[in-house]
């Protein structure tokens, strides 16, 4: 979506701050790109795939894309080194049969699959609760054909609770922003492409960051302002969550907030 991608990888991993960099996406311009952003430094993506049905996948995506073709282009990164988790959003009714095809793949192609309840970002993906699937749900299909065990949490804040296949070692994840809310140990924050800062995925609204840069401040105010949104911050919408506060609170766009 940005033009010259890699060029702004390759200056952002020349600063000492910066510790990781990931990229989402869909895959689909990834083998074309693929070997620029590895040369620029990126080593991680999260690549979205709802399901492995040729038609369902299509009309998900709205564009009839083959999932051969997404699953081609992850192939084509994972041999070029990338790590790569796979996000799959789980609907009831919609993409739910696929849940153990989708496993089974991932699993079978060393892989992290991570089933993400489906969540009322932004205003109009038609949520309900009617329509989760939740972790506990997709779990105990998953034992029914697998044996899983826990996998303690990489680092605090971690949002995907992870399991082991214990046979090959791959990895299998759950967000469950719906059903078991993790708004206590949230660590992170977001920063819209025209500098907004927002607290929460589900915020209604942020604080502009642009602004004062381009009025002159330093980067010691820019901290201390950051600081101080993050330390007041009251944000627990999935806490909070219910029929009414996912139809009548609004809020900001996934696709413009980011994952």
């Amino acid at each position: 979506m940005r033009r010259n991608l890699s060029a702004l990888i390759a200056l952002l991993t020349q600063l000492d701050e910066v510790e990781d960099i990931g990229l989402t996406t869909n895959g689909m311009l990834l083998k074309a790109h693929a070997q620029d952003l590895y040369q620029a430094g990126l080593r991680r993506l999260n690549i979205s795939l709802d399901a492995l049905d040729p038609p369902l996948f299509g009309q998900i995506n709205g564009r009839g894309i083959k999932p051969a073709y997404i699953l081609e282009n992850i192939a084509y990164a994972q041999k070029m080194g990338f790590e790569i988790k796979v996000n799959m959003v789980v609907q009831k009714g919609i993409n739910d049969q696929e849940i153990i095809p989708m496993a089974r793949y991932f699993k079978d192609n060393g892989i992290t699959l991570r089933f993400i309840e489906f969540m009322d970002v932004g205003n109009d993906n038609g949520w309900s609760f009617k329509k989760v699937v939740t972790k506990k749900e997709m779990y105990e299909m998953l034992k029914e054909e697998f044996e899983l065990e826990p996998v303690d949490p990489h680092y605090f804040g971690e949002v995907a609770k992870l399991y082991r296949y214990t046979d090959n070692g791959a990895q299998v994840g759950f967000i469950t922003s719906v059903s078991e809310s993790f708004c206590s140990s949230c660590t992170r924050a977001r920063l819209s492409s025209e500098g907004t800062f927002y607290s929460c995925l589900f915020a209604s609204s942020g604080f502009d960051l642009k602004k004062m840069i381009r009025d002159g401040a330093s980067d010691l105010e820019l901290r201390e302002k950051i600081c101080q949104l993050w330390e007041h911050r009251a944000d627990r919408y999935s806490d909070e969550r219910t029929e009414w506060t996912a139809k009548n609170r609004k809020k900001i766009g996934m696709s413009y907030i980011g994952g």
